[in-house]
C-alpha cells in the first residue's frame, strides 16, 4: 500500500509541476519586463534632468551613458543601463537612436519642439551588448526579449513594449519615428 501511495504522490507532483511551471515562467517573464520598464523609466527621469540642465539638448550619442550617469543615484548606476535579461551575460542591451545625434556637427538632431514627442524613439532595446550603444532601429532583438516584445523609450518619457512587427508597422504609418522626417522646403517670401 505504501508503494502505491508513493507512486501516486510522485505522479501528483509531476502533474502539478507540468501545470505550474509555465505559469511560473510567465510570471518571471512579466517581472523581468516590469524591471526593464522601470529601468527605462529611470533613464527617462535622468534624461529629463539632463535636458533641463542643457537647454533641451540631448546628450552626445557616443557617451550617452556617461552623460546620464550623473543624474542616476549612485546605488543604481551599476545596473540601470542594463536590460535585466542580459545582466548575467555582461551585456547592456539599450541603444540610443542614431538619428538623435549628428556626429558630424556634434549636436542633437531631435529637438522636442520639432516632432510629436510621443512618436520619437530615443532609446530602445538592441542586440548590441556594449555600453553607449547607438543604433538605427535595425538592430532590435527578434523575437523581442520580453514575451516577444522589446521596450522603447519615447521622447515624452513613456515606454511601450512592442514586437518587431508592431514597430515596423508603426514606423510605416508614421506613428513611430527613428529618423527625422524630411522637412518640406521653406517657401521663399513674396516680394
Amino acid at each position: 500500500m505504501r508503494g502505491k501511495a508513493t507512486v501516486l504522490a510522485v505522479l501528483a507532483a509531476i502533474i502539478i509541476m507540468v501545470i505550474m511551471l509555465p505559469r511560473l515562467r510567465h510570471r518571471q517573464e512579466e517581472q523581468l519586463q516590469n524591471l526593464c520598464e522601470s529601468r527605462l523609466g529611470r533613464l527617462a527621469k535622468a534624461l529629463r534632468l539632463y535636458l533641463d540642465r542643457y537647454d533641451n539638448l540631448l546628450p552626445p550619442a557616443p557617451t550617452w551613458c556617461e552623460a546620464l550617469e550623473e543624474f542616476v543615484p549612485p546605488s543604481q548606476r551599476p545596473f540601470i543601463f542594463h536590460c535585466p535579461k542580459l545582466e548575467g551575460r555582461k551585456g547592456y542591451g539599450f541603444a540610443m537612436n542614431f538619428y538623435a545625434w549628428d556626429e558630424e556637427h556634434r549636436s542633437p538632431r531631435w529637438h522636442p519642439e520639432m516632432y510629436p514627442a510621443e512618436k520619437v524613439v530615443l532609446f530602445y532595446e538592441t542586440k548590441q551588448a556594449k555600453r553607449n550603444a547607438v543604433g538605427r532601429g535595425d538592430d532590435i532583438p527578434e523575437p523581442g526579449r520580453h514575451n516577444g516584445a522589446n521596450l522603447v523609450l519615447f521622447a515624452n518619457g513613456s515606454t511601450m513594449p512592442l514586437t518587431p512587427e508592431e514597430m515596423k508597422e508603426m514606423e510605416e504609418r508614421g506613428e513611430l519615428l527613428f529618423k527625422p522626417l524630411p522637412r518640406p522646403p521653406t517657401p521663399l517670401p513674396r516680394r
